[in-house]
Protein backbone atom coordinates (compact mmCIF):
# COMPACT_ATOMS: atom_id res chain seq x y z
CA UNK A 1 0.00 0.00 0.00
CA UNK A 2 1.61 3.60 -0.78
CA UNK A 3 0.50 6.35 1.08
CA UNK A 4 1.18 10.02 0.72
CA UNK A 5 2.24 12.10 3.20
CA UNK A 6 0.05 14.50 4.17
CA UNK A 7 -0.10 18.10 6.66
CA UNK A 8 -2.86 18.94 9.00
CA UNK A 9 -4.68 22.07 8.80
CA UNK A 10 -7.48 22.95 11.30
CA UNK A 11 -10.38 24.59 9.46
CA UNK A 12 -14.03 25.72 10.76
CA UNK A 13 -16.70 24.71 8.31
CA UNK A 14 -20.30 26.94 7.84
CA UNK A 15 -23.10 25.35 6.66
CA UNK A 16 -26.75 26.54 6.60
CA UNK A 17 -27.27 25.00 10.00
CA UNK A 18 -23.76 23.72 11.28
CA UNK A 19 -20.26 24.92 12.63
CA UNK A 20 -18.27 22.50 11.88
CA UNK A 21 -14.14 22.62 13.48
CA UNK A 22 -11.80 19.66 12.73
CA UNK A 23 -8.72 18.64 10.95
CA UNK A 24 -8.65 18.77 7.38
CA UNK A 25 -5.93 16.62 5.66
CA UNK A 26 -3.68 18.02 2.64
CA UNK A 27 -1.07 17.18 0.47
CA UNK A 28 2.73 17.98 2.18
CA UNK A 29 3.57 21.57 1.24
CA UNK A 30 0.15 22.27 -0.62
CA UNK A 31 -2.64 25.03 0.58
CA UNK A 32 -5.66 24.66 1.74
CA UNK A 33 -6.98 26.22 -1.57
CA UNK A 34 -4.67 24.09 -3.39
CA UNK A 35 -7.42 21.11 -1.59
CA UNK A 36 -10.36 22.78 -1.93
CA UNK A 37 -9.97 23.08 -5.65
CA UNK A 38 -9.07 19.80 -6.50
CA UNK A 39 -11.96 18.66 -8.58
CA UNK A 40 -13.92 15.79 -8.30
CA UNK A 41 -14.43 16.05 -4.59
CA UNK A 42 -17.58 15.68 -3.37
CA UNK A 43 -16.69 15.55 0.03
CA UNK A 44 -14.16 16.87 2.52
CA UNK A 45 -12.97 14.50 5.63
CA UNK A 46 -12.34 15.72 8.89
CA UNK A 47 -11.25 14.09 11.94
CA UNK A 48 -11.23 14.93 15.32
CA UNK A 49 -14.51 17.34 14.79
CA UNK A 50 -17.07 19.44 16.60
CA UNK A 51 -19.94 20.19 14.96
CA UNK A 52 -22.31 22.85 16.35
CA UNK A 53 -25.61 24.31 15.99
CA UNK A 54 -25.23 27.68 14.15
CA UNK A 55 -28.23 29.25 15.62
CA UNK A 56 -27.39 28.90 19.48
CA UNK A 57 -23.91 27.58 19.53
CA UNK A 58 -24.87 24.09 21.01
CA UNK A 59 -22.22 21.16 20.88
CA UNK A 60 -24.38 18.30 19.00
CA UNK A 61 -21.65 15.89 18.82
CA UNK A 62 -17.46 14.92 18.60
CA UNK A 63 -17.40 12.45 16.35
CA UNK A 64 -13.81 11.13 15.25
CA UNK A 65 -14.11 11.16 11.55
CA UNK A 66 -16.97 13.43 9.83
CA UNK A 67 -17.36 13.81 5.72
CA UNK A 68 -18.79 16.95 5.11
CA UNK A 69 -20.17 17.35 1.28
CA UNK A 70 -19.05 20.34 -0.49
CA UNK A 71 -21.99 21.42 -2.16
CA UNK A 72 -23.36 22.40 1.64
CA UNK A 73 -20.60 24.86 2.84
CA UNK A 74 -21.22 27.82 3.35
CA UNK A 75 -17.44 29.10 4.12
CA UNK A 76 -14.69 27.38 4.86
CA UNK A 77 -11.15 28.43 6.51
CA UNK A 78 -8.22 27.51 8.83
CA UNK A 79 -8.32 28.48 12.47
CA UNK A 80 -5.68 28.64 15.10
CA UNK A 81 -5.94 25.73 17.81
CA UNK A 82 -7.08 27.72 21.51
Amino acid sequence: MVYTKKDTVRVMIITKDHRIEGDMYVLEGSRLTDSLNAKGKDFYALTSAKIYNVSDGALLAAPEFVAVAREGITAIFPVEEQ
